[in-house]
């Protein structure tokens, strides 16, 4: 099994979760904005609000500015960290789905750092189990995938 993924987005809750984060960073510069230029006010008293704005801003431009270039890092990380968590939950439903539509299935296998890995050896043992109750359920390994995945872990 590749440890690269092939797509970047996997499924709807990683976009659903990127809006939601860029939603609290707009809330967050926009708060952070009008707290500095609030705190400008009180310190200074309200002489010349827009000329007071204005300074505030560029005063504080280097803070906007790191944040604006850590944006794409953060969301960067945050795919990547989704990807731990959403593509076991992939593969889990498509697992499903084929067991519903009544074909065999292998156990899961996840990539090594992935999420979930308590719950894929819970899905395997309930797998074994009821194929030991006689429900045909686990397709016999393919030979030429487990070779496969014995050269690239090697």
């Amino acid at each position: 099994m590749s440890d690269e993924r092939k797509k970047v987005w996997v499924d709807p809750f990683q976009t659903r979760l990127t809006q939601r984060i860029a939603g609290y960073l707009l809330v967050f510069f926009f708060a952070f904005a009008n707290l500095l230029f609030a705190w400008k006010m009180i310190s200074e008293g309200p002489h010349d609000p827009w000329g007071q704005f204005v300074e505030t801003m560029q005063t504080n431009l280097p803070v906007f500015v790191l944040l604006l270039v850590l944006m794409p890092v953060m969301a960067w990380d945050t795919i990547r960290l989704t990807h731990r968590l959403v593509g076991p939950i992939v593969r889990f439903r498509k697992t499903m789905q084929a067991i519903a539509e009544g074909e065999a299935v292998q156990p899961i296998k996840l990539r090594e750092g992935d999420y979930l890995g308590e719950m894929r050896d819970d899905f395997n043992k309930m797998l074994e189990e009821l194929q030991k109750r006689g429900v045909p359920i686990i397709k016999p390994a393919d030979p030429d995938t487990d070779e496969n995945a014995k050269k690239k872990s090697a």
